[in-house]
Formats: structure tokens, C-alpha cells, sequence
């Protein structure tokens, strides 16, 4: 991914995959935390100048217009933080803004600045005053892999309701990986938030996946649901990775049925890849890892709810309730799965069903 030196520059397909995915899970993140929150912060660390040189929007105009559009009764105060380096991108990006008629609760901050120093400034301030963070969606989106320490990401998904989608560019960090340069090596070392992604450098084996792996580690301390999306390119090559990171596992279901529901563009490819043995196709998936799944985690289980195994498959896997339950078939048809005639409430179950209180056992 090249740095752009223009002001505006052309989308590209994988960018454009990238903005369906986010206006998805806005258009239910939104409605989701603003039922609950008086508040709900929306952070954009790398915004630019909010529109593309063929006039498609970018991700701030993409966010103030899901929750500005949304059918559902978006009450309190939305909060929404643009950070951009470059002052012709952010002088861009108020004029897009300007041309929009936000309702008087939306809540509109473009700053100009790095996003490790805005949002640093921001929560120490919030500590020290001693209050917490409204519940916060951060889109983490460098072009490289400076300027995203890893300590402030940690510290902002330590916050209650508080995640993040971050653009993982492995692909830059393993060709410095090796420079001399003290400085580069501190970046790459600030950005894992551990000198264990120098080390790599000095092993054997496959570097960019040794990588991917020590970062889902480490957002794994903080972070309970930890899952990320490989896009690859025609020639089969790895443009990078999208990380979510949540303690949400309603959040975590909404951005896989976002993933699940994006049309990639461009001859780009996507799949769930957080268990590097079972990456999962989104355009023609298999469930045969799911059905493999079920089978090892649910072994010997007698008369079990379905709504145990629907949580297994919502927080533990890249599949959904819809895969879930043709597993399940597949698994009943050939004799692996024996499922009650009648359900936990004790009324009968239709065949072909699964429904959360039906009695499944695993043979």
C-alpha cells in the first residue's frame, strides 16, 4: 500500500471492500450502543480528506451518514472524532462535512494531528478528571505501522465498551523489519508494544506470519474477542489483515455478520484466517471446519441445549447461526448428532430444527 501524496487520490478495491464492512457494522453498532449509552464516541485515526478522486465517500462521511440515515431513533449525544495529519486533507474534509445537514445531537471534532497524540491527550485528560470513556468504535487505518502504539490501543480497549478495527499492513513492518536504523526498529517495537517482533527477524520460518501471530497475542491480552480478516489479491498475495478487537461478544457477532455480508471488489479475496488451520472463505465456504469443530468440542455431550453450541459457534468461530445449524444437519444426517424429539420445555421438536431448547447429543 503506497502513501499518496495528493490531497484527494483514487479508491482502491480493497479500500472499497474495507468501507462496506464499516458502514455494516456501524448501521449496527450504532443503534445497538445509542439504545443503552446517552453517549457513543466514534473515532477516526487516519481520516483524510473524506472523499476519493471518483467522488465516493471516505470513512467520515461513510460514519456520519450511517448514523445520520439510520431508520432506527438515534437519541443522545453521537460524538465524532476525525484525526488527520495533513491540513489540505482536514481543510477537504470540513468542506465535505459543511455540505452535510447534521441534527443538533451529532457532535463533529476534526482535529489536526497524529491519532496517538490526540486520542493520548484525550484519555489522559478523561483520567485525570477522573471520568470514563462513552463507549467508543475506533477505526485504526495507517497506510503503514507507525503511529499506532500498541500501549494506547491496549489502553483504550482496556476502557468498558470500548474496540477497534485496526488495518494491519504486515507486509511494511517485515520489510523493515530488518533496517538498522534505531528509530524504525523502535516503531515496529512501539507498535507490537513487545521487542519479540525484532526478534522474529533473527529466527527461521515465515516472518509476516510470525508477525500476524504476535499481534493477535498481544491484543489478545486486553481484548476478549480477537479476530482477523485476510485479504488477499488476485495473485494470491496477503494485502494485509483487518484486526477486530472487542470485550463484546455482541460486537463480535456484528462484525462477523458484516464480513459475511461484503461482496469483495476488485478481484480481492477475504477470509476469517484467526485460526490459521480453518481460514474460511467468505465467497465459497466450506463447512467443514465447523462441522470438525462441533464434532471435537461437543464429543460424548448427552442432551445439551442448542443454545450452548449456538454460543460456541457465535464467540469461538468465524460462522454464524445459519452455518451453525446446517452443521448440525450435516452431523444428524449421517448419524453424529441425535437430537430429541422433545425439547427442554417439553413440546415437540420439528424435524429439520434446531432451535435454542432443543436436546442435542453428540455421538
Amino acid at each position: 500500500m503506497s502513501v499518496p501524496e495528493e490531497t484527494i487520490w483514487d479508491l482502491q478495491p480493497h479500500t472499497a471492500a474495507k468501507h462496506q464492512i464499516l458502514r455494516r457494522y456501524l448501521d449496527a453498532w450504532f443503534p445497538i450502543l445509542a439504545k443503552y449509552n446517552s453517549r457513543i464516541v466514534y473515532v477516526d485515526g487516519f481520516s483524510g480528506p473524506g472523499r476519493y478522486s471518483g467522488g465516493e465517500p471516505g470513512s467520515p462521511i461513510i460514519a456520519l451518514e450511517s448514523a445520520r440515515t439510520h431508520r432506527a431513533n438515534l437519541a443522545g449525544e453521537l460524538v465524532f472524532l476525525f484525526v488527520e495529519e495533513r491540513q489540505d486533507r482536514i481543510d477537504n474534509l470540513n468542506r465535505e462535512i459543511s455540505g452535510i445537514q447534521l441534527p443538533a445531537h451529532f457532535k463533529v471534532d476534526v482535529e489536526c494531528g497524529t491519532f496517538a497524540e490526540n486520542l493520548t491527550a484525550k484519555l489522559n485528560k478523561l483520567d485525570a478528571d477522573g471520568h470514563q470513556i462513552a463507549p467508543t468504535f475506533a477505526l485504526i487505518d495507517p497506510f503503514g505501522f507507525s503511529g499506532i502504539p500498541y500501549n494506547l490501543i491496549s489502553r483504550l480497549l482496556s476502557k468498558n465498551k470500548c474496540e477497534a478495527l485496526i488495518t494491519f499492513v504486515v507486509d511494511a513492518i517485515n520489510r523493515w523489519l530488518t533496517h538498522p536504523d534505531p528509530q524504525i526498529r523502535s516503531h515496529i517495537t512501539e507498535t507490537f508494544g513487545t521487542d519479540a517482533a525484532i526478534a522474529i527477524a533473527e529466527g527461521t520460518g515465515d516472518r509476516p506470519t510470525q508477525l500476524k501471530n504476535l499481534y493477535q497475542q498481544q491484543l489478545g491480552k486486553v481484548a476478549q474477542f480477537v479476530r482477523y480478516f485476510e485479504m488477499r489479491d488476485s495473485n494470491d498475495r496477503v494485502v494485509y489483515y483487518l484486526f477486530f478487537a472487542s470485550n463484546s461478544s455482541r460486537g463480535h457477532l456484528k462484525m462477523k455478520e458484516a464480513m459475511w455480508k461484503v461482496d469483495p471488489l476488485g478481484g480481492f479475496t477475504f477470509s476469517d484466517s484467526t485460526n490459521p488451520d480453518q481460514s474460511v472463505l467468505f465467497s465459497n465456504p466450506s463447512l467443514a471446519p465447523l462441522v470438525s469443530d462441533l464434532q471435537s468440542k461437543f464429543h460424548g455431550a448427552i442432551q445439551i441445549p442448542t443454545e450452548q453450541v449456538e454460543t460456541f459457534v457465535q464467540d469461538k468461530t468465524p460462522y454464524l447461526r445459519k452455518h451453525m445449524g446446517e452443521a448440525l444437519t450435516q452431523l444428524e444426517s449421517t448419524d453424529r448428532l441425535k437430537v430429541a424429539e422433545l425439547k427442554s420445555d417439553g413440546k415437540r421438536r420439528r424435524s429439520g430444527t434446531y432451535p435454542n431448547d432443543a436436546l442435542l447429543s453428540f455421538q
